[in-house]
Parts: structure tokens; C-alpha cells; sequence
């Protein structure tokens, strides 16, 4: 995922080539898996194909597979199944357990 061209997705009707570019942020424990030249506040640009959801680009982040985490799409509480669009802030932090 450390590529500058990663492109989860896929969208009938687009022109083939067409992408949008997100920025993606992981927070907390999961700067980590940050690639290594990148600013942890900035994130990273991350191209997707239009029309893909937040619940597939996530499922292709380096977080391990099991792991429950949070995440906001421009600082709001999303589902997994919204259109990631050109600009698009996405910030994934890892869930908070307690009581």
C-alpha cells in the first residue's frame, strides 16, 4: 500500500485510468503503519477508483486483519459503505475498549 498508485475498486461507467485522490490517516497506535517517508499528521495521498466505499479501501490498509478501529471521513462519523470522493480526509484510529 506504500505505492503512490494504489487502486482498490472499481466502477462501471468510468473511464479506464480515471481515479480520485484521498488522503488517508492513521492515528494513534496505528502510525506505525505509516509508509516509513511519510508525515504521520499529513497521512498519505492514496488514489481510488471512483465510486469505491470506505469499507473496501479500508479492508486494503496495512492494520491487521481482526483489529477493531474507528474511522471519519472529513471528521465525520462514516459508514462502510460511503463513496470515498476527490478530496476525501479519511482517518482510521484503532477502537477504544473500557467501561
Amino acid at each position: 500500500m506504500s505505492g503512490p498508485d494504489h487502486r482498490p475498486g472499481s466502477a462501471q461507467g468510468d473511464p479506464p485510468g480515471k481515479v480520485v485522490e484521498i488522503t488517508v490517516r492513521l492515528l494513534a497506535s496505528y502510525r506505525r503503519y505509516l509508509p516509513a517517508d511519510h508525515d504521520e499528521r499529513a497521512g498519505y495521498a492514496v488514489r481510488v477508483v471512483p465510486g469505491t466505499p470506505a469499507g473496501q479501501l479500508l479492508h486494503e490498509l496495512p492494520i491487521p486483519a481482526g483489529d477493531r478501529y474507528t474511522f471519519f471521513i472529513n471528521g465525520r462519523h462514516a459508514d462502510r459503505d460511503q463513496v470515498l470522493r476527490e478530496g476525501d480526509v479519511l482517518s482510521v484510529f484503532p477502537a477504544v475498549g473500557g467501561g
